[in-house]
């Protein structure tokens, strides 16, 4: 899908823009995580010593669901600049550069989505939502017990 041809480099550097479909992350057998819809590249190919150096944006929305509340999340993965080399060969004519794309995009996936960075989660009591109730399983805080650190609160450094 995304690809250059390298006799076109030659003589100058070529720019490709374009949408990535859903398919393109290829998670249809994953069960975390889902392509939201469409991604974009805006991508450079330049003929460089020995090879093509590519460089440019790509960007696809992803779903999943929270790690700690179980809430749908949805975010972009979104490397920023991406730069990927590639030997050619003499012989060569097309560059597809579809699998190093994927593989950078899919390096990006984080390995425990957040809905936010202060997500309280689930109570491991009763299992009611935080991020919308309190429950009354446990004390919100914990003055009511010891740390077991408590000991390292008296040491002289």
């Amino acid at each position: 899908m995304i690809f250059f041809s390298v006799s076109a480099l030659e003589k100058a550097p070529v720019s490709k823009s374009g949408v990535l479909p859903p398919e393109f992350l290829d998670l249809a057998g994953d069960d975390q995580y889902s392509a939201a819809g469409e991604g974009s590249y805006d991508l450079t190919a330049q003929l460089i010593s020995g090879g093509v150096l590519v460089s440019g944006r790509v960007s696809i929305p992803v779903s999943s669901i929270c790690g700690r509340c179980l809430q749908p999340v949805d975010f972009t993965l979104d490397p920023g600049e991406v730069k990927l080399f590639f030997e050619v060969d003499e012989n060569q004519e097309l560059l597809d550069i579809d699998e190093d794309v994927r593989a950078e995009l899919l390096l990006e996936l984080p390995m425990n989505p957040l809905c936010s960075p202060d997500c309280p989660g689930l109570c491991p009591e009763c299992g009611c939502d935080l991020n919308s109730q309190q429950c009354n399983c446990r004390p919100a805080d914990n003055s009511g017990k010891v740390s077991p650190w408590s000991a390292l609160d008296s040491l002289d450094l």
